[in-house]
């Protein structure tokens, strides 16, 4: 119990700095707890603490008051660790006297340089850690002959670059974490060795390219993670060479285009994530035979428009994200493939209009965001066959109105939310104001509907009107002049069936224009004027 409480304990001090600012409140008060704890183990686990706990007496922790690597560790010692130690160097040899020794582990230490042969003497070792250090590079042959190694963890230092040669020994290493450092530049052959690798984890580095032969050794690879780099392509065949591989993370980079051919052991694969790049289109079946994925990530690219057929039968997978594109329509029955989709964000986007049957084959789909488009009207067919919608986010649209029965298709729908739109309030939201009042607790907008226009009702929560304010103004009759002389002018009112046309007559006085009717006369209709002009014999008005 007491080594889980440190290993805790030093996991909130080394993911503080980079935490969230809510997240890092959450911590710091866990970690003013654990200190606490801590104070009544005291670092060493002394013997008196640990007569019950045998695991304890078999580990060793030093904190910032250590300034030099003890030469020989208490008897029983397996695991030993140094955090924010004053230790610049790990030197040749330090712990050859304690063969015995399976883990270590350097975490904040003020080191800078770990020399050849720092871990000689140490056979049974199976894990090293050295993060969040200041070292910027590694030297051939520092872990020669650690032929039982594990685990290597190197995050969070200052490497730079990667030599040929430097993990040649590590034939069992099944975990390779080299994330948060400054890598620009890998060696072709620097992993070629690594034949047991399971895990390589490259994320968060300045690598700017990659070669094709790069990983093509580490056949028995199932997670590669190379986001947060400043990659702008990757080369045709770079992942030939890797049939187990199960994840890759290319987010957060700067690749334009994928090729169609880029995933040759797709059916394995389970998550690729490819969001925040720089994609501008996605090649028609570019994801058709991933049978294993689960995890899809598209969303913050620049791709306007989708191919009619994108994606293949993924009985797994069950989220999508394409927000925050420039999606402008989406082609019909594009997600059809995807029967088991929990959820779809096509937030963010352009989308003004849902095209016919969009959402077939999606009857198991319970959340879709919407929010943030171009929309400005809705149909009850839109959301047909979607039977299972619990939750739909249309905020920040331009909607204006919608039908009653517009949700009709959706009996699950219980999160609604629809503030942010220019709603019109006029009788033509009149059957969605009912449907508004009789479904208040669906409605989880963060802010109340309220009306953009007509303007006396700007601002006015939609809730509250009453249903004598949501009133269509109709137009008054009006006063049109018909003549410009002088004599008596009457009205022509809008109410009129025919259509009418300003005519010039030589029959009439030289300062008098007269309207003549394109269509039969009738009652209710005639158009009369008080012109002096003469009335042809035989003709009615």
């Amino acid at each position: 119990m007491h080594y889980e409480l440190i290993t805790a304990f030093m996991n909130i001090i080394l993911n503080y700095s980079t935490a969230p600012e809510m997240s890092r409140h959450m911590d710091l008060k866990m970690a003013l707890v654990f200190i606490y704890i801590l104070v009544h183990l005291h670092w060493s686990c002394t013997v008196d603490l640990c007569e019950e706990d045998l695991y304890c007496r078999t580990l060793d922790v030093y904190d910032k008051s250590m300034t030099a690597i003890p030469e020989k560790l208490k008897d029983g010692v397996k695991e030993i660790f140094f955090v924010h130690s004053q230790i610049p160097v790990i030197s040749k040899g330090v712990f050859s006297k304690n063969p015995q020794i399976k883990k270590i582990e350097f975490l904040g230490t003020s080191t800078h340089s770990v020399e050849v042969g720092a871990f000689e003497g140490l056979p049974d070792i199976t894990t090293i850690e050295i993060s969040g250090t200041n070292v910027t590079a590694l030297p051939v042959g520092v872990f020669k002959d650690l032929n039982n190694l594990q685990k290597l963890v190197l995050k969070r230092n200052k490497i730079q670059s990667l030599d040929k040669g430097l993990f040649d020994d590590l034939k069992k290493l099944q975990e390779l974490y080299l994330h948060m450092n400054e890598i620009s530049f890998i060696e072709d052959g620097t992993f070629d060795n690594l034949e047991s690798l399971l895990i390589l984890h490259l994320a968060k580095n300045n690598l700017r390219s990659v070669s094709t032969s790069l990983f093509s050794n580490l056949k028995r690879l199932q997670i590669l993670r190379l986001y947060d780099n400043q990659l702008t392509a990757l080369p045709d065949g770079i992942f030939d060479n890797l049939p187990d591989l199960q994840e890759i993370a290319l987010q957060r980079n700067q690749i334009s285009f994928i090729q169609p051919n880029l995933f040759p052991h797709k059916s394995n694969l389970s998550k690729l994530f490819l969001d925040n790049n720089l994609l501008t289109e996605l090649q028609q079946d570019l994801f058709v035979g991933f049978s294993s994925l689960k995890t899809l990530t598209l969303d913050n690219n620049q791709f306007s428009s989708l191919p009619n057929t994108l994606f293949g039968e993924m009985l797994r997978m069950t989220e999508l994200s394409l927000s925050h594109n420039n999606l402008t329509h989406l082609p019909t029955a594009v997600f059809s493939p995807l029967k088991n989709l929990k959820k779809l964000d096509l937030s963010s986007n352009q989308i003004s209009i849902i095209s016919l049957d969009l959402f077939e084959g999606l009857e198991k789909l319970t959340d879709l965001n919407l929010q943030d488009n171009n929309m400005e009207s809705l149909k009850q067919e839109d959301f047909k066959k979607l039977e299972s919608l619990k939750t739909l986010r249309l905020e920040n649209n331009k909607l204006q109105s919608l039908p009653g029965d517009v949700f009709d298709a959706v009996p699950k729908l219980s999160k609604l939310y629809l503030d942010k739109n220019p709603w019109k309030c006029d009788c033509d939201l009149l059957p969605f104001y009912e449907w508004m009042k009789n479904n208040k607790l669906k409605i989880k907008s963060k802010t109340p509907e309220v009306c953009e226009f007509p303007t006396n009702l700007l601002n006015q929560l939609i809730l509250s009107l009453t249903e004598e304010q949501l009133i269509c103004l109709t137009p008054s009759p009006s006063t049109i002049p018909l003549l410009t002389s002088t004599a008596p002018m009457t009205t022509l009112h809008t109410t009129t069936a025919s259509t009418t046309k300003l005519t010039s007559t030589t029959a009439a006085p030289t300062t008098t224009t007269a309207f003549q009717t394109t269509s039969t006369p009738t009652p209710t209709t005639t158009t009369q004027t008080t012109t002096a002009a003469p009335v042809p014999q035989g003709q009615g008005r």
